[in-house]
């Protein structure tokens, strides 16, 4: 019986009998509790994956799992792509449970930017992003429809030509974000 037979028994059963209240509760609330646990049956989580891991999967998307994970490993193997990752026996049952069942991808962190030893003489200050004009700049940490303060470390990289010096130096202090 599948989950789909089992669910249509239980309403037929539901819809062919009146049943008496026992306890303050009904048979048929009893039995509307046991359809809304089926229908949880084979349903299981999405897993987390991060970002490189789903951007590699949408790369190597076959028409079966099987196919994707025999092209994953070959391109693991020959060109080491994600070699270390997937090297990891948890990483390995991530991606097979993320192929059957499907994925998320992992949220990446967002941070306050501060460079070190700059400071006004009233706050410190942080990375700035101008919307409009695409300049970064020194300024608080308020934001606004038109200057960006909040970033991920990846979207630095690929848009501050600055990021990768200040960060080598050791000059860049991240302040993490919480997620609203």
């Amino acid at each position: 019986m599948t989950k789909d037979e089992y669910v249509k028994t239980l309403k037929k059963y539901m819809a062919d009998n009146e049943l008496e209240q026992e306890d303050g509760l009904t048979y048929l609330d009893v039995i509307q509790e046991a359809a809304a646990l089926a229908r949880q049956l084979d349903e299981p989580e999405k897993v987390v994956v991060p970002k490189f891991i789903a951007d590699w999967i949408r790369e190597a998307a076959q028409p079966s799992n099987l196919a994707t994970i025999s092209v994953m490993y070959s391109d693991a193997i020959r060109y080491g792509k994600h070699i270390d990752w997937f090297k990891n026996h948890d990483n390995q049952r991530l991606l097979l449970k993320a192929l059957l069942y499907g994925y998320e991808v992992e949220k990446e962190p967002k941070y306050y930017v501060k460079i070190k030893h700059f400071n006004s003489s009233d706050n410190i200050l942080y990375v700035n992003h101008d919307n409009a004009r695409g300049d970064f700049f020194i300024d608080n940490k308020k934001q606004s429809t038109s200057f960006n303060t909040i970033f991920t470390k990846s979207y630095l990289k690929h848009h501050w030509t600055g990021y990768e010096a200040y960060n080598n130096a050791g000059l860049l202090e991240f302040e993490e974000v919480e997620d609203d």
